[in-house]
């Protein structure tokens, strides 16, 4: 029998990138933390993944448009609270329970866009320069709207 129809389970899949991004989490927030994640999204249902894919497409369609915003204007303002909906929606999705992201959290989630590397990077493929802005406009609707 040929290799040609090898079944594609029986081979090992491998992603240079997602290796990467993988042991970046692990040195970050340890082995117990990234492994629960990664049962999380293994069990996530197709019906679940679809979501998730959708609303992060919306949200990176929204962004893209948002490099010119200025970090206060209502328009940027409404990229954010964007953001923090689906940060909300994908966490509690993979959490299968309710979350709630403090103004702590959210603080701490725009510190990490604007100086980590890996996560500016995400940003800064939109518009160099953008992590900062994007963050900036995070911290400014975390002042205004979150508790």
């Amino acid at each position: 029998m040929s290799d040609v129809n090898k079944d594609v389970n029986d081979e090992e899949f491998e992603n240079a990138e997602l290796e990467r991004q993988e042991q970046l989490a692990r040195d970050r927030v340890g082995d117990d933390k990234v492994d629960q994640r990664l049962e999380q999204l293994a069990n996530l249902s197709i019906e679940d993944t679809m979501a998730l894919k959708e609303k992060a497409d919306a949200f990176n369609t929204q962004i893209a448009q948002a490099t010119t915003f200025a970090i206060d204007s209502d328009e940027m303002q409404a990229v954010v609270q964007h953001y923090l909906a689906y940060t909300t929606f994908a966490l509690s999705t993979l959490q299968k329970k309710s979350v709630l992201i403090s103004k702590e959290k959210f603080n701490a989630m725009a510190n990490s866009i604007a100086n980590d590397a890996d996560q500016k990077a995400n940003f800064e493929q939109f518009s160099t320069g953008f992590s900062k802005t994007f963050s900036d406009a995070m911290l400014h609707y975390a002042q205004k709207n979150l508790k």
